[in-house]
């Protein structure tokens, strides 16, 4: 009888290669009593702690491209609070600082594509996107100055920080106290002010924001300005009680007034005055500057503060100039936004009602409708990615501008929000910087 070739077969091969033809997970018998084979226990090791690694790397992938996915969302979609607008804000601003983590979320779903396989591309291909996707907005601010032949540092817009601090306090002063609210300005010097002998420029900066803001919102823009010699007086002014859109402007030109009777105790020259604003404080200085005859609620103790000041040139920063209904439909994220539905409810309450109500005053508060030859030249700063401001404002006021002869400039910076020049080093501060230099030593 034969033997089944199988068992012939099993005992025919030496113990090794019987081994190599067992069947996968299966153990061959331990012949030595001795238990496993050296370096088995530091293999299974090794295996767990790369699994381990593996995960940790699709767990930091998945949230570099989670961040990247947010900061998207901020910076694209209608903000669902001025919180998350802030957010967005510095996202914009600062989203260079995003390429590298995603980068590293990219280098490390590649690395553990082993793992999870479609976990790990899905991953990849969100963390590689973001990388373009974050150095657009400083690429098109960089491509904005070279077009206008200004020099950008990229040191500076990495190192730059915020707007929100200075290397030295002004001097805190009272201008007035119209209806008893006493308003105050700050005055700032060059820092080398003692060893300057000439009179200097003076720049009147109205801030933007709300009636909490302190006169001196980012003083920072402060200092480089009275540094570039200029005397700077930051202005405080009553926010736009409710049915009296004029009185800020009035307080303006009651703080034109004063610098006028008290510029040269601190080395000012009272015969040469600028106005500044960002955002209601662009408004306002336009407001000042281009409304012809007298405004109520001045409360001034120097001169009059009714007439419209005899400024010699005027800077906006990111401003709305036409508060009719014909003027350009808001942003699209505005319009979607809760911010805009409060944004509309304040100017009704600014203006005294709906334009319906107040013709008026919506075209009165106007500059957009206050456009004549003689006005002061004119800078107009902008933002192309400005939810709160359509760009399209901005160039309809400066080809009203040009119709009348009066010189003016508009810089558009693509790509940057709202109160851009919260961030020091961006490359759109890095620009404005540029131009308001240029303008001023051009008119003042």
């Amino acid at each position: 009888m034969h033997r089944p070739l199988t068992r012939l077969r099993s005992r025919a091969l030496p113990g090794w290669a019987a081994r190599v033809g067992a069947r996968p997970g299966a153990r061959s018998p331990d012949r030595s009593g001795s238990g496993p084979g050296p370096g088995s226990g530091s293999g299974a090791w090794a295996a767990r702690v790369r699994r381990v690694l593996a995960w940790g790397a699709l767990g930091l992938a998945a949230f570099t491209a989670a961040l990247a996915v947010l900061a998207a969302a901020l910076v694209l979609l209608p903000a669902p609070s001025w919180t998350a607008w802030q957010l967005g804000l510095l996202v914009l601003e600062f989203s260079l600082l995003l390429a590298a983590p995603c980068a590293l979320g990219a280098a490390l779903a590649w690395g553990a594509r082993r793992r999870a396989r479609r976990t790990a591309l899905v991953l990849l291909a969100v963390n590689a996107l973001a990388i373009p996707a974050a150095a657009m907005p400083p690429a098109a601010g960089w491509w904005a100055a070279r077009e206008a032949g200004v020099p950008v540092s990229l040191g500076d817009y990495l190192t730059g920080g915020l707007a929100v601090s200075a290397d030295r306090e002004p001097e805190t002063v009272r201008y007035a106290a119209p209806e008893g609210e006493e308003l105050y300005l700050d005055v700032w010097q060059p820092a080398d002010h003692a060893e300057r002998d000439a009179p200097l420029p003076v720049v009147l900066n109205i801030h933007g924001g709300a009636e909490d803001e302190p006169q001196s919102l980012l003083p920072r823009w402060d200092a480089w300005l009275a540094d570039q010699g200029y005397l700077v007086l930051d202005v405080d002014y009553r926010f736009f009680p409710p049915g009296r859109w004029w009185t800020p402007a009035a307080d303006v030109r009651c703080a034109v007034d004063w610098a006028r009777a008290n510029a040269e105790r601190w080395g000012g020259d009272p015969e040469r005055i600028a106005l500044m604003g960002q955002s209601a404080g662009g408004l306002i200085a336009l407001q000042s500057a281009y409304i012809d005859g007298e405004l109520p609620d001045s409360g001034c103790p120097e001169g009059d503060g009714g007439g419209a000041p005899a400024v010699d040139a005027v800077i906006a920063w990111y401003a709305v100039t036409d508060l009719t209904s014909d003027a350009p439909p808001f942003p699209w994220r505005l319009r979607h936004s809760p911010i805009g539905d409060e944004l509309a409810a304040s100017n009704e309450e600014m203006l005294g009602g709906t334009e319906d109500e107040a013709p008026e005053a919506y075209r009165d508060a106007s500059p957009l409708r206050h456009v004549r030859p003689g006005l002061p030249p004119t800078l107009l700063l902008q933002g192309g990615w400005d939810m709160l401001n359509s760009p399209e404002d901005n160039r309809r006021l400066a080809a009203e501008l040009e119709r009348a002869g009066v010189p003016h400039g508009l810089v558009e910076m693509p790509a940057a929000e709202h109160m851009f020049d919260l961030n020091w080093g961006g490359f759109g501060s890095q620009l404005a910087r540029a131009e308001i230099t240029r303008f001023l030593a051009d008119h003042l």
